[in-house]
């Protein structure tokens, strides 16, 4: 069975907006909206609204802090500042996402605790992480490159240098070792992919 080498659209640059740039704003509202619930479908009021009411949970706490410390860490001598700040999110919301991580807007955790994002790793719009997930290099070269839309489900890791392509979703207690096609499901250990049903709903399978 083809594992997938060739997924579609897997990110080959920096998304934009992860930086101290006209699109930073941007980029923290569409975290905001996400984790509301609201991505792409709410008009400006509600989405001020919801921001207010999620900032009460760590995990959205855990996102924003993440922003920063990625900011900081794109001038040399803030790094140990940004770090620092990673120490705190771990502290306090359980995940431990890299400084270095380049991850586009729209960014969801779930849930927070166990979460852990290497340095290398590069993600599109829209990723949703839930709780356990790694995403780093264990034990293999190189560290992941997900594309827009991408779920990966409790318990999950990706390891290595894989590509994952768009609206891919990483069923729970998984573990992908190789490629995964955009708009497939990968589940299994080692994972392997099939198409998705369009809903996700067989990731928790």
């Amino acid at each position: 069975m083809d594992e997938g080498r060739h997924p579609q659209s897997p990110p080959a640059h920096q998304p934009s907006g992860t930086n101290l740039t006209p699109g930073w704003w941007k980029t923290i509202t569409a975290d905001l909206t996400h984790m509301a619930g609201l991505w792409g479908t709410a008009p400006p009021l509600s989405i001020m609204r919801a921001g207010v009411k999620v900032l009460l949970y760590p995990r959205v706490r855990a996102v924003l802090w993440f922003r920063l410390s990625h900011a900081l860490w794109q001038v040399s001598f803030l790094r140990p500042v940004a770090l620092l700040i990673q120490g705190h999110v771990v502290k306090a919301a359980g995940a431990e996402i890299h400084p270095a991580a380049r991850i586009g807007p729209g960014l969801n955790l779930v849930h927070s605790v166990g979460v852990v994002v290497g340095h290398e790793v590069v993600a599109g719009a829209g990723l949703a992480l839930y709780q356990g997930v790694t995403l780093g290099h264990g034990g293999r070269p190189g560290q992941p490159r997900l594309g827009d839309r991408v779920r990966v489900f409790a318990g999950s890791s990706i390891l290595g240098g894989v590509m994952v392509g768009d609206d891919a979703v990483v069923a729970a207690g998984s573990v992908v070792l190789h490629d995964v096609p955009g708009g497939h499901v990968a589940r299994g250990m080692p994972a392997r992919s099939e198409p998705s049903d369009g809903d996700g709903r067989r990731a928790h399978a």
